[in-house]
């Protein structure tokens, strides 16, 4: 009688894994399909926020990219208040700009905290209104991600995004290094203002994330404050800038946290 063999089932060779940068690992308790880093700079003035990300399926870092909700001197103390608890959406809109779409576990996010540690204790100049506003601003801000189920958030003190952008510069962060007189003519703003344009010099003059993070970043227009309240320089204005755009903390501050997020994982 005659047999017939079994087929034998072929056996792959085994592909070995291509292994990832450190890089692209961030701390996460699930699945690792990438991650998406946010930086928030959040004032009376706007709400603006910039983005990194890793994409695990293509293997492939994107960014940086930015997002903004402006307001004017007339906008609704109440509007802004909604704006801010919103913050969901804008978050849904750098994930849009960076072509990617995270799992809540994999974004994290840094906002800067709304004024510096000490502030409302000392005899100055501050209004509580200020204050009061400000705190508000930022409250709503954060009940808004933490409502719509974003866990990894963090608030920054501003000394820390500063200390990465001194570092990156050559500078250090003490008044006598951090302001630059030569800024006064470059970017037409007055002496004690110049510190605030290292975050501006820094992103598009020296930015350490560009090898990996290759996407442009623009120039914005700094802002000046008239009429309508703190609003972007209009072109061939030449009004005095008390500040860069917004933008440029919120990158710094991005950075910064993903530089301490890549820290903590090396651990």
């Amino acid at each position: 009688m005659a047999t017939t063999a079994k087929p034998m089932k072929k056996h792959r060779k085994p592909v070995p894994e291509e292994r990832e940068p450190k890089d692209t690992k961030l701390p996460n308790p699930i699945r690792n399909p990438g991650w998406v880093v946010i930086g928030f700079d959040t004032s009376h003035s706007c709400l603006a926020g910039a983005a990194f990300a890793y994409d695990k399926t293509l293997r492939k870092f994107k960014g940086p990219v930015f997002s903004i909700v402006r307001w004017t001197s007339d906008t609704d103390y109440f509007t802004r208040i909604r704006n801010a608890a919103y913050s969901y959406e804008i978050v849904l809109d750098l994930q849009h700009q960076l072509g990617v779409s995270m799992a809540h576990d994999n974004v994290y996010i840094a906002q800067e905290e709304p004024w510096p540690f000490g502030m409302a204790g000392t005899k100055n100049n501050f209004t509580s209104g200020f204050l009061k506003q400000q705190a508000e601003i930022s409250g709503a801000f954060l009940g808004g991600l933490v409502r719509f189920g974003y866990g990894n958030v963090v608030q920054m003190n501003s000394m820390r995004w500063r200390k990465t952008v001194a570092d990156d510069l050559g500078i250090t962060t003490h008044h006598s290094k951090w302001r630059n007189p030569e800024f006064v003519k470059t970017y037409n703003c007055l002496p004690k203002d110049t510190g605030k344009f290292r975050s501006k010099q820094w992103a598009l003059t020296s930015p350490p994330f560009s090898k990996k993070f290759t996407a442009d970043v623009p120039d914005f227009p700094d802002i000046i404050s008239g009429s309508k309240g703190n609003t972007p320089r209009p072109e061939g204005s030449k009004a005095r800038a008390i500040q860069p755009a917004d933008e440029y903390d919120a990158l710094a501050i991005a950075w910064t946290f993903f530089l301490e997020l890549r820290e903590h994982l090396a651990q």
